[in-house]
C-alpha cells in the first residue's frame, strides 16, 4: 500500500474527532468514502427488492421481522423502520395480502399483535439476498483499498468504535498488509 494510504489508515485509526482536528480534509474524505459506499449498496439493496416483487420499505420491514428475535409488535416494527406505527401497519398488511408475514397475538395481551416472517417471506428474502450477493460482491472489487478502508473508518465513528484501541490496531494492520 502506499504510504499517504498508510498514513490515512494511522489518521482514521485515531478516531473521527483526532482526525478531523489534525487533517480535516482526510477526515471528510473518509467521511465521502463511507457515505459512497452506504448510499450505492443501500441503491444495489433497493433495486434488488424492487427486482423481487418488494417496493424498499416493505424489504426493510420484512428484513426486521425475519430478523428479530421472535415474533415482533407493529410498534417494534415501526420502531425498526423509524417510521409512524401507522405506515408499518400498512406495510404490515401488505406484506401480509402478499403472504409474505403472518400476524398472531401476543400471549398474555391478546390486545397486541406480533408479527413474524411465513416461509415465502424468508424465501423471498433468499432470492434477493443471492441477487444483493452478486451485484455488492461486484461493487466490491471497484473499491479502491483506500476506499473500503475510509468506510470502515466513518462506520466505526457512525456506531462509536472509531476510538476504540483495537480498530486502530486493525486499521494499522490493514495498511501493512497492503
Amino acid at each position: 500500500m502506499e504510504d499517504s494510504t498508510a498514513q490515512l489508515l494511522a489518521l482514521w485509526g485515531q478516531g473521527a474527532d483526532a482526525a478531523s482536528d489534525l487533517d480535516f480534509a482526510s477526515h471528510v474524505k473518509a467521511v465521502a468514502h463511507g457515505r459512497f459506499v452506504l448510499r450505492r449498496i443501500l441503491r444495489l439493496l433497493d433495486e434488488q427488492a424492487v427486482a423481487g416483487g418488494l417496493q424498499p420499505l416493505q424489504h426493510q420491514a420484512l428484513l426486521q421481522i425475519y430478523g428479530a428475535d421472535g415474533p415482533l409488535p407493529v410498534n417494534k416494527v415501526a420502531d425498526r423502520l423509524d417510521i409512524a406505527p401507522a405506515l408499518a401497519s400498512r406495510l404490515i398488511r401488505q406484506l401480509e395480502d402478499k403472504g409474505l408475514v403472518e400476524r398472531t397475538r401476543v400471549p398474555g395481551d391478546r390486545r397486541v399483535l406480533a408479527v413474524h416472517a411465513s416461509d415465502a417471506g424468508i424465501e423471498l428474502l433468499r432470492k434477493i439476498d443471492a441477487s444483493v450477493h452478486v451485484r455488492v460482491d461486484h461493487f466490491q472489487r471497484q473499491l479502491s483499498d483506500e476506499g473500503k478502508l475510509g468506510a470502515l473508518a466513518t462506520f466505526a465513528f457512525y456506531l462509536g468504535l472509531d476510538a476504540d484501541p483495537g480498530l486502530a490496531l486493525l486499521l494499522t494492520a490493514a495498511g501493512h498488509r497492503h
